[in-house]
């Protein structure tokens, strides 16, 4: 199993020889250094297994992956009142959802809430795109992250979402792909077991 690498993100202007000198730059060293697990946990996927389930409630590597992305991505557009990169770049175009994701449920663009159903019918995107996909939303993040102003991590950002603040939603981003990445690493020794031989 892969194990999170704790070392400290040294490109971070904020880092100096192991030490953290604020908040903004303890969030750039976590965030970094679980986007390099997740990376290097699933970059020899094949298209089986990232598609592959441990039972017929299960969900996918691939759909993890997916969600875990789209959900930084809403985090950005709630932070920042922006497009999300899903739409900027075309990628809602290009990855159909299932026809159920409507009406009052328009807005489950990112998994949350989907049923077994929607999970089974959801072609997962191939590797190479995801991480395209990931790759720029991330850079979005590192942005937010670079420009906050200290002061302002207890601000409400959007109105849609009164009850969060910056520091809610770094918080979240911190702990959301931490928790999905042991499940990707955990379904992936599993499918390991399963196919072998």
């Amino acid at each position: 199993m892969q194990q999170e690498n704790p070392s400290p993100h040294p490109s971070h202007p904020n880092h100096h020889q192991g030490e953290i000198v604020n908040t903004l730059g303890f969030v750039d060293m976590v965030i970094t250094g679980t986007r390099t697990t997740t990376l290097d946990t699933v970059k020899d996927l094949t298209a089986e297994q990232l598609a592959w389930r441990a039972g017929p409630e299960a969900n996918p590597v691939g759909f993890l992956l997916w969600h875990v992305f789209r959900t930084e991505d809403r985090y950005v557009r709630l932070l920042t009142s922006e497009q999300e990169t899903h739409q900027a770049d075309g990628w809602s175009d290009k990855w159909t959802l299932p026809s159920t994701i409507t009406g009052d449920r328009a807005s489950m663009t990112t998994g949350n809430s989907w049923t077994i159903e929607e999970v089974g019918i959801f072609n997962v995107p191939p590797l190479s795109e995801l991480l395209t996909y990931g790759e720029a939303v991330r850079k979005r993040t590192l942005a937010i992250v670079k420009g906050l102003d200290e002061s302002k991590l207890e601000e409400v950002p959007n109105a849609e979402r009164p009850d969060w603040t910056n520091a809610s939603y770094l918080r979240s981003m911190i702990t959301h792909e931490f928790g999905h990445q042991q499940q990707i690493d955990y379904i992936i020794g599993l499918c390991r077991v399963a196919t072998a031989g």
